[in-house]
């Protein structure tokens, strides 16, 4: 695999990691006010991107960057199976609801394998962030904890994030 391709695969991995991340934080109940931060389990797990670009900063050694690697190039090709599955099966849901009137047990039935399929989605991404953990000893760890807590969190000028471009 070229250069290219992989840091392609990397990068579509790490947008699906971070958007696992945050929809496992799930909707704002009520609609009112803003949405609730994410779970408190995923401030156990640390996601790839904060790994690598604090590598060399928690003293990452080669076999664990390499397992890692293998950790998520498994993960993206599931990822991919996934989404064509996903795309395949959502295609089919948006078709049974095109119509004026619509079969509603075909329609509950085709939202349930949507459905799973989005619950595997989101395994795999939490798989991973398991597995990275799993590859981190508990210096790293700690250190990593740390980067976190350093870093602002929260949107431009909101509570917590930076403040907004002028």
């Amino acid at each position: 695999m070229t250069h290219a391709a992989r840091a392609a695969l990397i990068a579509v991995l790490l947008v699906s990691v971070v958007h696992a991340h945050a929809d496992m934080a799930g909707p704002g109940i009520g609609g009112g006010g803003p949405p609730p931060g994410p779970p408190a389990f995923l401030s156990k797990v640390f996601p790839p991107k904060l790994v690598m670009e604090h590598q060399h900063e928690i003293g990452l050694r080669p076999a664990q960057a390499e397992a890692i690697k293998k950790a998520m190039n498994e993960t993206q090709q599931r990822l991919v199976d996934l989404q064509w599955r996903l795309d395949a099966e959502s295609e089919a849901l948006a078709n049974l609801l095109s119509a004026d009137h619509v079969d509603e047990a075909a329609v509950l039935a085709k939202l349930d394998t949507v459905t799973a399929i989005e619950q595997d989605v989101k395994k795999a991404n939490f798989t991973l962030l398991v597995r990275i953990k799993n590859v981190l000893d508990p210096d790293q760890q700690a250190k990593l904890r740390a980067i976190e807590a350093a870093r602002p969190h929260g949107p431009p000028g909101g509570p917590g994030g930076p403040p907004p471009p002028p």
